[in-house]
C-alpha cells in the first residue's frame, strides 16, 4: 500500500524539521508528504526546500503547497487530500514525533483488519510521566489526590475521562495494551483509506484555529462504519503541543466555544446544546479550582 502524508501548518518551522526527520527514519516509509502551508512568510517553504533532496534520495516526494484559500485547518487538509495520491492518507499535525516503526504498524492494522477505514497511532502520555516523576520526588500525597480530583470533575462535568483500552467519544487510553476499536481519532495522527474521500470530507466551516473538526470528521465515520475505526499501541508517537503560531487559548476563548458547539449540535442536535451548555459550567468550575490552587500555593 502506497502512503501519502498530509502535514497541515502554521509557522512552527522547527517543529515541521524535528517531524520530517522522524519520517526519514520510519522503516516503512510514505512514497510522498505533502505540506500545506498557511504560514504568511517563508519559513516552512525553507524547511521543505531543505530537506527535499534528502527526501528525493529515499525516494520519497515532498511537495510543499501554499493553501490557495483562506487560512484554515480543515481547508488545509482537504486542499492535501486533492493532491494525495496514496492508496492511505496520513495526517499529522506539525508538532508530532513519531516512533521509527509508527508507519509501519499502522499498515499492519489495515492489512490485518479489513474492515479497517481509520487508523490512528498511540498518543504517548507524556504528561503522565512527568506527574509521576514530580509525586515520586516530592512524596507529596496532594500532587496524586489533585489529580484524582481533577479527573473526577473531569468526567462528571466535560464528560471526558481517561482509560485504559478503550477509545469513546469522550474516553482516551493511557494506558493500551491492544489494538483497539475506536468510536474518534485524534487529528494529530490519523491515517484513512483513500476512498474514504470520496464520502466525506473536513467540515470548512471550522476555520483558522479549527477545534474539535477532526471529532466531527472521524465519529461522523464511526457513525457510517462502527467498527471501522482502530488505535494501535504499536505505532507511539509524542504530541509537543507546541505554542509556536498559535494564539494563547485566552485570546481563542469565544471561537474555541463556537466550534465546540458548532460540533456537538451537528453531531447530535438539541441533545449536543444541552452537552455543551453542562460542559461550560464544567470548564468554569475546572478555572475556578485552578485559581483556587494557585493562591493556596502562594
Amino acid at each position: 500500500m502506497r502512503v501519502s502524508v498530509i502535514v497541515p501548518t502554521y509557522f512552527r518551522a522547527h517543529d515541521l524539521s524535528e517531524l520530517l526527520d522522524s519520517i526519514l527514519k520510519q522503516t516503512v516509509k510514505p512514497f510522498e508528504v505533502i505540506v500545506v502551508d498557511d504560514t504568511p512568510n517563508d519559513s516552512v517553504k525553507k524547511v521543505c526546500d531543505k530537506f527535499r533532496e534528502i527526501f528525493r534520495e529515499f525516494g520519497i516526494d515532498l511537495i510543499y503547497v501554499r493553501n490557495p484559500r483562506e487560512r484554515s485547518l480543515t481547508i488545509a487538509r482537504n486542499v492535501g487530500v486533492e493532491r494525495a495520491r496514496g492508496d492511505i492518507v496520513m495526517f499529522f499535525d506539525s508538532d508530532i514525533i513519531l516512533m521509527p516503526n509508527y508507519i509501519e504498524e499502522i499498515l499492519k492494522v489495515f492489512e490485518e483488519k479489513k474492515d479497517a477505514v481509520g487508523v490512528q497511532g498511540w498518543i504517548v502520555p507524556t504528561w503522565l510521566v512527568s506527574l509521576k516523576k514530580e509525586w515520586i520526588a516530592s512524596k507529596n500525597k496532594n500532587i496524586l489526590i489533585r489529580y484524582l480530583l481533577h479527573q473526577l470533575m473531569r468526567k462528571f462535568f466535560i464528560l471526558s475521562t481517561y482509560s485504559k483500552d478503550e477509545c469513546k467519544f469522550v474516553r482516551y487510553p493511557i494506558i493500551l495494551t491492544k489494538v483497539i476499536n475506536c468510536e474518534r481519532l485524534s487529528g494529530c495522527n490519523m491515517a484513512f483509506r483513500r476512498d474514504v474521500f470520496s464520502r466525506f470530507r473536513f467540515d470548512e466551516n471550522l476555520k483558522g484555529y479549527a477545534y474539535m473538526e477532526d471529532l466531527l470528521f472521524t465519529y461522523s465515520l464511526f457513525k457510517e462504519f462502527p467498527h471501522g475505526l482502530y488505535m494501535t499501541p504499536y505505532a507511539k508517537c509524542i504530541h509537543k503541543r507546541s505554542s509556536e503560531g498559535k494564539e494563547l487559548n485566552e485570546k481563542w476563548e469565544f471561537y474555541l466555544n463556537w466550534c465546540r458547539k458548532y460540533v456537538l449540535t451537528k453531531l447530535f442536535g438539541w441533545r449536543g446544546a444541552v452537552i455543551y451548555y453542562w460542559q461550560c459550567i464544567g470548564i468554569k468550575l475546572l478555572q475556578l479550582k485552578a485559581k483556587l490552587g494557585k493562591i493556596l500555593i502562594k
